[in-house]
C-alpha cells in the first residue's frame, strides 16, 4: 500500500512462460507461496467529553476549592480511549505481477541487459529488446501460399457442363497441393514451439516461443505490433558471417538449401507464380541471437 509504481511495471503481456517465472522466483526467494497472509494493525483513538451546568450548595466548599469555580459554574471532563484492530488479508499474486516482480529483481541486481551490443553479449545473459514482432518468414510464406490457394478456389469460375471431368481433376490436384503445403507447415511447428522474429538497431532476435503460453490463440492479431521481449540468450551470431537456421528444430534441416528451394518452387509453379508472395527465407543472417523468451509484452 502506498507503493510507488513505475509505468514499466504495468505491462500487458501477450506471452508469459509461467513455469520459468515461478521457477526463477522460487530460486531467488528460497521457495515461496503464491498466497500469503498479512496482518494489518489499525490504531483507533476515541475522544469523549462531558460538560454540564452545576449549582453547588455551601456544603460543597471542598469541591469548589478544588475546581476553583464559583458556586455556580460548569463542570467539564475529557478523556481518551484507544483500541487496536487487527485485520488479516490475503495477498494473491497473478502471473503478471510475478513477472513484474521477477523483472524488478533482475533490474535491481543489474542482471538484465537493456543497453548492450552483440559483440559483448554472452550466452546465458538476460536481455530486454523491443521492436516489431514478426512471424517466422518460412511459416509466413507457407501460410500465405495456403491463403492464396483458398482464394483462388473461391473465385475460380464454375465449369461448363462439358468440362466437369477436367474441373474435378483440377480440384483433386489443388486439394493434394494444399495437403502437401499443410503437412510442410505443420512440420515447422511439430515441436510445439514457434519462432518469432524481433529486430531492433542492435540486431535480430529469433524467439523460440512455446505456443501453449501465448495469451491469444490468434497469432495474427499480435504480429506487426511493437513489443518488448524479456528472455535468456542461448546462441549468438555476432556478424554476417554467421546465421541462424529457421529449420533447425525440424527434419527439414536435413535438406540442402538447393533441394528445399526446388521443393518450394514446385509449389509455386502450379499457376501461382504471378502472385506477390513474401520473401522466402530459411536463415537469419547475423548479428542475431536465439532467445528463450520469458515474456513478450507491451
Amino acid at each position: 500500500m502506498g507503493k510507488n509504481i513505475n509505468p514499466a511495471q504495468l505491462m500487458i503481456p501477450v506471452y508469459i512462460n509461467e513455469k520459468i517465472v515461478l521457477d526463477m522466483l522460487a530460486i531467488i526467494e528460497d521457495g515461496f507461496s503464491k498466497v500469503s497472509q498479512v496482518n494489518y494493525s489499525e490504531h483507533k483513538e476515541r475522544e469523549t467529553s462531558q460538560k454540564g451546568e452545576a449549582e453547588l450548595s455551601t456544603s460543597a466548599t471542598l469541591l469548589s476549592k478544588l475546581l476553583k469555580i464559583d458556586l455556580k459554574g460548569s463542570i467539564s471532563h475529557s478523556g481518551g480511549s484507544s483500541e487496536e484492530e487487527n485485520t488479516i488479508r490475503e495477498k494473491v499474486h497473478t502471473n503478471v505481477s510475478l513477472l513484474s516482480k521477477f523483472r524488478d529483481f533482475l533490474i535491481d541486481k543489474k542482471i538484465l541487459c537493456t543497453d548492450f551490443s552483440m559483440s559483448q553479449m554472452q550466452v546465458g545473459d538476460y536481455i530486454e529488446m523491443e521492436g516489431v514482432l514478426q512471424k517466422n518468414p518460412l511459416i509466413d510464406y507457407m501460410d500465405t501460399f495456403m491463403d492464396i490457394l483458398r482464394m483462388v478456389s473461391i473465385f475460380s469460375e464454375k465449369p461448363q457442363l462439358g468440362n466437369r471431368t477436367q474441373a474435378k481433376k483440377q480440384m483433386r490436384e489443388e486439394s493434394e497441393m494444399q495437403r502437401q503445403i499443410k503437412a510442410f507447415t505443420e512440420e515447422l511447428k511439430h515441436s510445439g514451439t514457434i519462432d518469432f522474429i524481433l529486430s531492433d538497431r542492435k540486431g535480430t532476435a529469433v524467439l523460440s516461443a512455446q505456443e501453449q503460453y501465448l495469451s491469444n490463440d490468434n497469432v495474427s492479431e499480435i504480429l506487426g505490433g511493437h513489443f518488448k521481449v524479456l528472455g535468456k540468450v542461448i546462441a549468438i551470431c555476432r556478424d554476417d558471417a554467421e546465421s541462424i537456421d529457421l529449420l533447425r528444430k525440424t527434419a527439414l534441416s536435413a535438406f540442402s538449401e538447393k533441394a528445399l528451394s526446388e521443393m518450394i518452387s514446385g509449389f509455386k509453379d502450379e499457376g501461382l507464380s504471378e502472385f506477390n508472395l513474401p520473401e522466402l527465407k530459411t536463415t537469419i543472417t547475423g548479428p542475431a541471437v536465439i532467445v528463450i523468451p520469458v515474456a513478450i509484452y507491451a
